[in-house]
């Protein structure tokens, strides 16, 4: 059996909370059924690191999963497979027509549902050559598929997508499940679905500016060239993301920071959204307090959209 990265979670820092403990940070349109407004880019949060973006009729998703395989199957390295029910119950939340899937890097918490995604949205894949070679290994076809690295750009309908070096995470020194796929077999357990090429995405629309990543390492920060952005959503599930969360925030200078990535990704999404074992939102907070950095601090919970002032 591989070393499971997830056997460790439980003997990290454990900062369990709900969103209750936040309610100034929460944010939300007061009529979550209504259509976006035009010229604007509504955002929804699905869950650990995955996002629905809507412009003008237009729709990308980043990271969608919703299978949410359980702890002791990813600790044990067990067989695990997408759960069609739960990606049925999520798509409800996803609009019919879905212009492009991107992903941030290969593991299974963020690509494991996208080619059933792909599928029953028609969407298209934009992602390093791993995630796309592990998709393509679920029957998707190529020409579905775009592989992309860093220093690319893509327009897809109204959207201007700029692809990014990212770092992943490490825990106790080091990137779990390391590595780049060199065959096309399908993945059948956690440690299958390895790490690949990891990617930020800097996402403009309506003219606003995202910028979104899924963690990171200390003295790695986001591209020095992209400041500015209307929204920076940062990964922080683990030390090494939250280290570096100030270094990141500094040189976004975002008006809204999301720290993402940092609900229980083992819950199901119909359960209320709850932190991970192995993140430390109050040292977030604090750090956005005491080291007074730039923007404001926000928090969605699942599947309620917001649309970015």
């Amino acid at each position: 059996m591989k070393f499971s990265f997830w056997a460790l979670v439980l003997t990290v820092q454990i900062a369990h909370a709900g969103l209750e403990k936040y309610p100034s940070l929460l944010v939300a349109d007061a009529k979550p059924n209504a259509p976006a407004p035009a010229n604007s880019i509504r955002v929804t949060y699905l869950g650990v690191n995955g996002f629905q973006f809507e412009a003008d009729g237009h729709v990308l998703l980043v990271d969608p999963y919703f299978t949410r395989v359980g702890f002791w199957q990813s600790a044990l390295n067990q067989r695990i497979e997408s759960n069609p029910a739960r990606v049925n119950e999520g798509l409800k939340h996803i609009r019919s027509q879905v212009d492009a899937v991107l992903v941030t890097h290969a593991h299974f918490d963020h690509l494991l549902d996208v080619p059933e995604i792909m599928r029953r949205r028609h969407a298209q894949l934009v992602a390093g050559p791993t995630a796309v070679q592990l998709a393509e290994s679920f029957d998707i076809s190529p020409h579905q598929c775009e592989s992309v690295q860093a220093g690319s750009m893509r327009k897809i309908g109204p959207w201007t997508v700029y692809v990014l070096a990212a770092r992943h995470d490490r825990i106790f020194g080091k990137v779990p499940f390391d590595g780049k796929v060199t065959s096309s077999q399908k993945p059948l357990r956690p440690s299958d679905w390895i790490v690949g090429e990891s990617l930020a995405f800097l996402i403009q629309a309506a003219h606003k500016r995202i910028y979104i990543d899924s963690g990171g390492m200390p003295g790695a920060p986001p591209d020095a060239q992209i400041r500015n952005v209307d929204l920076a959503i940062l990964g922080v599930a683990l030390p090494d993301s939250r280290e570096r969360f100030a270094e990141a925030v500094r040189g976004l200078r975002p008006h809204f920071i999301l720290p993402s990535h940092q609900d229980d990704m083992f819950a199901p999404p119909d359960r209320e959204f709850v932190f991970g074992k192995s993140t430390n939102f109050p040292a977030i907070v604090r750090d956005s307090k005491t080291k007074e950095l730039p923007g404001q601090l926000i928090l969605l919970d699942y599947f309620r959209p917001w649309t970015l002032p």
